[in-house]
């Protein structure tokens, strides 16, 4: 569900129309040099306001490939959020709420902020240092990007030093003298944010810029007092450097410190590189290295009794991710393939591959392998998991959908199987959900979703797919209510509009529909298949011009979505896809108005 890379929409909802601010971040300046106020020369804030103004002025304008998402915004639309009402949001699970904001969860918020990283290093090279980041001076765009709102970042000089103790290095709070800011600084600042988003508050945090200090000197944070292990693994200890009270143990660029980020997102786990510059003498460096090597001896030994198993641990947690990944697939409809899911196959194939004696890899593998578009390989590995393991449901129903995917019919026989068996794990029983739903067997599915809501009603995919269900087979209200609830949990997620959209027309609640449509346009934006199924909204809306410029949008080629089938709430059908003749098409229904 990738949205327009190159665009970031601001719904205006001050338009009646449902217009939107087209903000363009990432194309490029043009003109004036970035490189043209130094670092040095910016002496005043008011030279430092105008570089910002006259940088936030002309993100239309560029040319280069730099990074840089900057934009101006005086009032927020009330369906955006900042990161500030993200961390809010998350605060009693990070681990777990960042996987329902985002797609991808943790590994994607790390990604953002390494693409915050090098915006603030652009700020940094125009003569825009800054020295403590506020939460809500960072927009959760509509696209799931991290954009940094201009109009609410300060100078150091204008800072109230009791609201940023906490975000500032230890150095600056403590200094009697001013000094100019070194990147180092803002590695700090960033990474004071980054542990915010990820345990819920800064590492040091107290009423007043005293209370800060004195937390300081003690020398203990919330981040060594935590025992809760951080993912993506290497996480941990790259905070725990950027962290650091000695400046000389921090990334020393912000550009070094993106690309660290980028290495902890890829599962690596990079260490930041004492900046002292001491030179030890020769005798103890010798020391050091033969200690190096003997602590390699004993690792290699140990990793090879404890280290698979391990190994295999984390990789399978990271595979499970992908069966959150919305919506679960249906028959008929556009193949079951996600972007996240493919950044997963192509991290952990090999490994994935070398471990056929695994079953629990096995299984995540093969749902992986099958959301990546990769069925005859979703197919072998579940075959691997039904061998060792043949009592558990999800990798018989990986292996019919798979086979279905492929053209084979013979497929539903596999499914039936998994269906028959008793689940053991969420796995399995998101599997049975997925086998129903494939099937189309909207009952059967809802019966398992009401079980599953029982022991976890915080879960927005469970209240999505329970509300998808109740629509289809007719039951209005509960759907109603179960996309309420769904959007309250979630509500930056474009597919919980589509589907509260279908369920206001179905409802015959056409004034809502179109509202719904309006004032929700960016995300609708997020995918293709989205897009199309908007397209299907307006054209039942009687809007033919609207549903148009929305089909134009969904398709890549003129190819796309040729000769569709329409179906009741807003499914499709896709020419020689829907080979188990499953439901007969029916034409897009009608809804008469009514007062809402």
């Amino acid at each position: 569900m990738s949205g327009n890379p190159g665009k970031f929409f601001v719904e205006d909802t001050e338009n009646t129309g449902g217009g939107t601010h087209d903000l363009q971040p990432d194309s490029g300046l043009r003109g004036r040099p970035p490189g043209e106020v130094d670092v040095d020369s910016t002496k005043t804030t008011s030279d430092w306001h105008s570089q910002l103004r006259w940088l936030s002025s002309n993100m239309e304008q560029r040319t280069d490939q730099t990074d840089l998402r900057l934009m101006t915004l005086d009032l927020l639309p009330e369906n955006v959020m900042t990161l500030q009402d993200g961390v809010a949001l998350t605060r009693s699970d990070p681990s777990r709420k960042w996987d329902v904001l985002l797609i991808g969860g943790m590994h994607t918020l790390v990604s953002e902020f390494a693409v915050l990283a090098r915006s603030f290093s652009y700020l940094y090279e125009s003569g825009v240092p800054v020295s403590a980041i506020s939460p809500d001076a960072i927009l959760m765009g509509s696209d799931r990007r991290l954009y940094i709102v201009s109009n609410r970042l300060q100078p150091k000089e204008e800072q109230d030093l009791d609201e940023v103790a906490a975000r500032i290095t230890p150095e600056v709070l403590l200094a009697s003298h001013d000094s100019k800011l070194n990147e180092s600084q803002i590695v700090y600042a960033l990474a004071v944010l980054l542990h915010e988003c990820v345990l819920g508050s800064p590492p040091w945090s107290g009423r007043d810029a005293t209370e800060v200090a004195d937390r300081l000197l003690s020398g203990v944070c919330l981040l060594d007092q935590s025992e809760v292990p951080l993912n993506p693994p290497g996480l941990k200890g790259l905070l725990r450097d950027s962290l650091a009270i000695d400046p000389a143990r921090r990334p020393g660029t912000l550009k070094g410190f993106a690309s660290m980020l980028e290495a902890v997102r890829d599962g690596e786990r990079p260490r930041s590189r004492s900046r002292s510059g001491s030179l030890e003498p020769p005798r103890l460096w010798r020391l050091r290295v033969a200690l190096f090597g003997v602590l390699l001896v004993i690792a290699a030994l140990i990793g090879r009794f404890a280290g698979t198993e391990e190994t295999s641990f984390d990789m399978s947690g990271e595979l499970a991710k992908v069966m959150l990944v919305r919506p679960l697939p249906l028959h008929g409809e556009e193949p079951p393939v996600d972007p996240f899911a493919i950044r997963l196959f192509l991290r952990y194939e090999l490994r994935a591959r070398s471990q056929t004696q695994d079953p629990e890899v096995q299984r995540q593998f093969a749902w992986v392998s099958l959301r990546a578009g990769r069925n005859q390989l979703a197919r072998t590995a579940a075959q691997y998991a039904t061998r060792i393991e043949p009592g558990r449901p999800g990798s018989w129903v990986v292996m019919g959908i798979s086979a279905i995917e492929l053209g084979d019919s013979g497929g539903v026989i596999e499914i039936e199987r998994g269906l028959e068996l008793e689940p053991l794990d969420d796995f399995d029983r998101w599997s049975l959900v997925a086998g129903n739903l494939y099937l189309l067997r909207f009952d059967n599915a809802l019966e398992e979703l009401n079980r599953m809501v029982v022991t976890d009603s915080g879960d927005a995919d469970l209240w999505f797919h329970k509300a998808l269900c109740e629509m289809h087979m007719g039951d209005l209200k509960s759907a109603r209510t179960s996309i309420d609830r769904c959007r309250k949990l979630n509500p930056l997620d474009g597919w919980n509009d589509w589907l509260f959209a279908e369920i206001a027309h179905a409802d015959g609640r056409i004034g809502v529909t179109r509202e719904t449509l309006e004032i929700s346009q960016a995300r609708l934006h997020a995918a293709d298949s989205l897009a199309l199924r908007t397209a299907s909204l307006w054209d039942r809306l009687g809007s033919k011009k609207t549903a148009n410029d929305w089909l134009k949008r969904s398709r890549k080629n003129v190819n796309d979505w040729q000769d569709i089938e329409w179906r009741r709430g807003g499914r499709i059908v896709l020419p020689k896809r829907a080979i188990l003749f499953l439901g007969p098409p029916a034409p897009p229904e009608t809804s008469k108005n009514t007062s809402e």
